[in-house]
C-alpha cells in the first residue's frame, strides 16, 4: 500500500511538473503573437493599418487569449471605430464559433461566449444575450449583461431588469449601472411596475428606481409611501430624497413618524438631501427619537441646512436629554470628509 501511494504521488508530482512546462511552452509561443495583435490594434486605431491586419492577429490567437484581448481593448477604441470591430468579427469562423457556445452545456463555454458578446455584440445577437442574461449561472448572466452598454435592445434591457430585483445587493448595484445606458425603456417599464403593488419585487424596484433619479417615476414612487410593506416604505422614504418636490416633502413629513425605525431614519435622510426650510422642526424633533440610528440620520441632515441646522445642533449639545447631546457633540465633531460619507 505504501508503494502504491508513493507512486501515486510521484505521478502526481510528474503530471504538476509537465503542466507547468506544457504552460510555459505554450506561453512563450503565443506571446509573440499577443504582442502583435496589440501593435496592430494600436496602428489601427491610429489609422495607419487596415482592418484585415486585426482579424488575422485576433484569428492566429487561442480563442481564450483573443477574447481577452478584445475585452482589454475595448474600453479605449472609440466607439463608432469598435462597432465596426465587432460587424467585421461577425464573419470571422472563430467567433461564430464563440456565438454557437451560448447554447453549451458547459457553463465555461457559456461564459466565453458571454464574455465575447458582452464587448463585440451586434444587433442580431439579442437573443442570445437574452438567453445569457437568464443563464443560471452567476458568471455568466454578469458577463453578459455588460452588452448593454453597447447595444440598445428592448428585449434585452427587459431580460435584465426582470432578473435584477432577484439578484444579491453587489450584483444588482453593477446591473443598475448597465441599465441606465437604456434609460428610455427602463423608465417606461419602469413605471408600469411600480404601478403594481401587489408585487414581490417592489421593494427592489423602488430602491432602483432611487438610483435612477428620473423625475417621471416620482409619482409612482410617491404613491407608494404608505404601502403596507414596510421594506416598500424603506426604499420609498429613501428614494424620495433624489425627488426635491412638495410632494415628496408631504409624505417624508407622513414617514418621519412611521411605526417603523428603518423609514423614520430613511425619512431624515431624505429630508436632510431636499432641505426644505420648513422640515427643520422636523428634524429637532427627530433628534429625540427613541432609536439612535434616526438621531444620527436627523443630525447628519441637520448639518446639510448650513447655518441654521449647525446652531440647532449647538442647542441639542447643551440640551437636557443626554442621547441627544452625544449624537449632536458625535456630528458636530466630524470631519467635512466623514460627513459626507455617513450622510450618503
Amino acid at each position: 500500500m505504501a508503494v502504491v501511494q508513493g507512486v501515486l504521488l510521484g505521478s502526481l508530482v510528474v503530471l504538476v511538473i509537465l503542466n507547468r512546462w506544457f504552460r510555459l511552452r505554450r506561453a512563450a509561443r503565443v506571446h509573440p503573437r499577443r504582442l502583435a495583435v496589440d501593435a496592430s490594434l494600436r496602428r489601427w486605431i491610429a489609422g495607419t493599418t487596415p482592418l484585415t491586419g486585426v482579424l488575422v492577429g485576433l484569428a492566429r490567437l487561442p480563442v481564450t487569449l483573443a477574447i481577452d484581448t478584445l475585452v482589454s481593448w475595448s474600453a479605449r477604441v472609440p466607439g463608432e471605430r469598435w462597432r465596426r470591430l465587432a460587424v467585421a468579427l461577425e464573419q470571422q469562423w472563430w467567433a461564430r464559433l464563440v456565438r454557437t457556445n451560448s447554447g453549451s452545456a458547459r457553463w465555461w463555454k457559456r461564459l466565453e461566449s458571454a464574455r465575447f458578446l458582452s464587448v463585440a455584440a451586434v444587433p442580431s445577437d439579442a437573443a442570445r444575450l437574452v438567453r445569457l442574461i437568464n443563464d443560471t449561472h452567476p458568471a455568466v448572466h454578469i458577463a453578459a449583461v455588460a452588452a448593454l452598454e453597447r447595444i440598445e435592445n428592448t428585449s434585452l434591457t427587459l431580460a435584465a431588469l426582470e432578473r435584477l430585483p432577484r439578484l444579491p445587493p453587489t450584483v444588482q448595484a453593477y446591473y443598475a449601472a448597465m441599465l441606465q445606458r437604456s434609460r428610455p425603456a427602463v423608465v417606461q417599464h419602469l413605471g408600469k411596475r411600480l404601478r403594481r403593488v401587489d408585487d414581490p419585487a417592489l421593494p427592489r424596484l423602488t430602491e432602483f428606481a432611487g438610483r435612477l433619479a428620473e423625475p417621471a417615476l416620482r409619482e409612482c414612487i410617491t404613491a407608494l409611501a404608505e404601502h403596507s410593506d414596510r421594506e416598500v416604505r424603506i426604499q420609498v422614504a429613501r428614494a424620495m430624497g433624489s425627488f426635491p418636490h412638495r410632494e415628496s416633502v408631504t409624505a417624508l413629513r407622513a414617514a418621519a413618524a412611521d411605526a417603523s425605525w428603518e423609514v423614520r431614519a430613511q425619512a431624515a435622510r431624505s429630508l436632510g438631501m431636499i432641505t426644505d426650510a420648513s422640515t427643520l422642526p422636523l428634524l429637532r424633533a427627530a433628534l429625540r427619537d427613541e432609536m439612535w440610528w434616526v438621531r444620527l440620520r436627523a443630525a447628519l441632515a441637520l448639518m446639510r441646512f448650513g447655518a441654521a441646522g449647525r446652531n440647532a445642533l449647538l442647542e441639542a449639545e447643551v440640551g437636557a436629554d443626554p442621547a441627544t447631546r452625544n449624537v449632536a457633540k458625535l456630528v458636530l465633531g466630524l470631519p467635512a470628509q466623514a460627513l459626507a460619507e455617513f450622510a450618503a
